[in-house]
């Protein structure tokens, strides 16, 4: 019995649409996963390089759209998008300048690899694969990033926490 929940009600027609498409990117990469790991073939650190790489153009293009990428708060207008917003289920916990947290009831890559039946540890494992970008891309903007909380491991939700990235000589 899997100790993952993660449902969460929407009747929004584009937010449905946003899901479904996600969710099926992330059963094409779980597939992926599950076929190299069966052929004995190492992807997590090919899957964490791509993930990386797409971190570093997406950060660029988040850096065009925003007018002070010091201030967290124009960080989180790029990231809740109100389609973002109905498709996670996102709850803004806090957005100042110097901190933009969220939490996400609701993950279509997740509800994407339950569909195929992976296994509440092959999910976690995913979880962590994937959230390698959401890492990089904190990284190329200047942030650190927590994520304290997953519903891929069976927490109530998933939490992100951006913060400024602390000087070397603080």
């Amino acid at each position: 019995m899997s100790k993952i929940k993660n449902e969460w009600p929407t009747q929004n027609h584009m937010a449905l649409l946003y899901r479904r498409s996600m969710a099926s990117a992330a059963q094409k990469s779980a597939l992926n996963a599950v076929e190299f790991e069966k052929r004995g073939i190492p992807y997590e650190e090919v899957y964490r390089c791509t993930s990386r790489q797409l971190a570093a153009n997406n950060a660029r293009a988040f850096r065009e759209k925003m007018a002070d990428v010091n201030d967290l708060r124009e960080w989180g207008k790029q990231m809740t998008p109100e389609i973002g917003r109905e498709a996670f289920g996102m709850e803004i916990i806090e957005s100042t300048e110097d901190c933009f947290a969220m939490d996400m009831h609701f993950c279509p890559h997740l509800k994407g690899w339950q569909e195929i039946g992976m296994s509440d540890e092959m999910c976690a494992k995913l979880c962590d694969l994937a959230m390698e970008g959401d890492f990089a891309m904190a990284r190329e903007m200047g942030y650190d990033l927590e994520n304290p909380l997953r519903l891929a491991n069976g927490d109530c939700a998933c939490r992100v926490i951006y913060r400024r990235a602390k000087k070397e000589e603080e």
